[in-house]
């Protein structure tokens, strides 16, 4: 079996990964893929003849300026497709360029399938019709977005989230533990909007002798000169990623996005935060007509598993609040904790790789 795989940024490349090491157990032959993707991709066996940190982009006028070297990277990613001749593509996530390149390989009848849906259920539902061109099937990660693209005649298929495997049910009794979670975020954006505040709420709760520390967690992709303010606080530990900080939390101060999914499985009662510029705020209420809740958590659940600071209400007062009950109401947060396994309960079931592999396999037409 051949296939093509294009994923352009990191969390695609861990994706690509799961998914290549999936058919290459689940495939009576051998699995060749090469393409564009990082060293996850790499070290499952594909041979990266692009490698994603080339092309690693962020701002409008950043992508403008990078235009030219991404039709370059497009042609060549479709020459070596007439030359290898692949049994199919994978494109994972990345939609601004997969999809353009999507659309080529299904004029020239190979086999499309699309890993990780567009969140167009967001905004942008009317680009459905361009994805339905540039796909044969979309396997999504969570379960409400496949009906989302049926109904508009996409071809998809829910195969479950990563992270719910990644990330077992919890078991430690927590009532005891007094320290708060900070997860800021990981674009510096987000940690500078966020973090002062944050810090600022742990010093009130502090204050009042309702917890004892704070932990933050910092991301590898930014300075540390970012988390100096937080240095200058008593009591605020720094820990790198996530894991570390939601095991030891009672609960957590969290900035919307994934973070908020990772919070839940870990069973950390949370309060979501977001807060960005009053243009940018402007522009996604404008935008943004698919969903009315902002935490991912809460849009996976179906309903609010944690509340919502946004913009105006993102102040230490708002937040001190709002998680002080999870620190001294044990029965306001073992109601929470229960609350949270509404979002386990919603990641599917199985081996999402696997789940996605199998897809794979059956559309190609190849056995296991």
């Amino acid at each position: 079996m051949k296939i093509l795989i294009s994923a352009g940024e990191a969390s695609g490349d861990q994706r690509g990964a799961e998914v290549l090491s999936a058919l290459r157990s689940l495939s009576s032959n051998p699995v060749e893929a090469f393409g564009l993707g990082g060293s996850r991709l790499a070290a499952a066996g594909m041979n990266v003849t692009h490698n994603l940190s080339n092309y690693a982009v962020m701002g409008f006028g950043e992508i403008l300026r990078s235009l030219n070297r991404f039709l370059k990277l497009q042609k060549e990613l479709e020459d070596l497709c007439l030359h290898q001749k692949p049994d199919c593509i994978l494109l994972v996530d990345y939609p601004g360029f997969n999809m353009r390149l999507g659309r080529w390989a299904k004029k020239k009848g190979i086999p499309v399938i699309h890993y990780v849906a567009p969140q167009m259920w967001a905004w942008g539902a009317w680009r459905v019709r361009k994805l339905k061109k540039s796909t044969d099937i979309l396997l999504t990660l969570f379960a409400f977005e496949e009906p989302f693209f049926r109904e508009r005649g996409v071809n998809a298929v829910f195969t479950g989230h990563p992270l719910k495997k990644m990330i077992p049910r919890q078991k430690e009794n927590k009532k005891d533990c007094r320290a708060l979670g900070l997860l800021p975020g990981s674009r510096l954006q987000e940690v500078e909007k966020l973090l002062p505040d944050m810090l600022a709420a742990f010093v009130l709760l502090r204050n009042k002798g309702i917890v004892e520390k704070a932990l933050l967690a910092v991301s590898d992709h930014l300075t540390t000169s970012v988390y100096s303010e937080a240095l200058t606080v008593p009591g605020v530990e720094l820990v790198n990623g996530t894991a570390e900080v939601l095991s030891s939390s009672r609960a957590a101060l969290v900035c919307s996005g994934t973070a908020t999914l990772e919070t839940a499985l870990y069973g950390v009662p949370f309060v979501i935060c977001y807060k960005t510029s009053g243009f940018t705020y402007s522009l996604a209420k404008h935008l943004v007509k698919g969903v009315d809740k902002i935490g991912l958590a809460n849009i996976i659940a179906g309903e609010m598993v944690a509340q919502e600071l946004i913009q105006s209400d993102v102040t230490p007062l708002m937040m001190q609040k709002s998680i002080e009950p999870f620190f001294v109401n044990e029965a306001v947060a073992n109601k929470a904790v229960r609350k949270l396994e509404l979002v386990r309960n919603s990641l599917g079931d199985g081996d999402p790789a696997m789940n996605a592999a199998k897809e794979i396999l059956k559309i190609t037409g190849l056995t296991q």
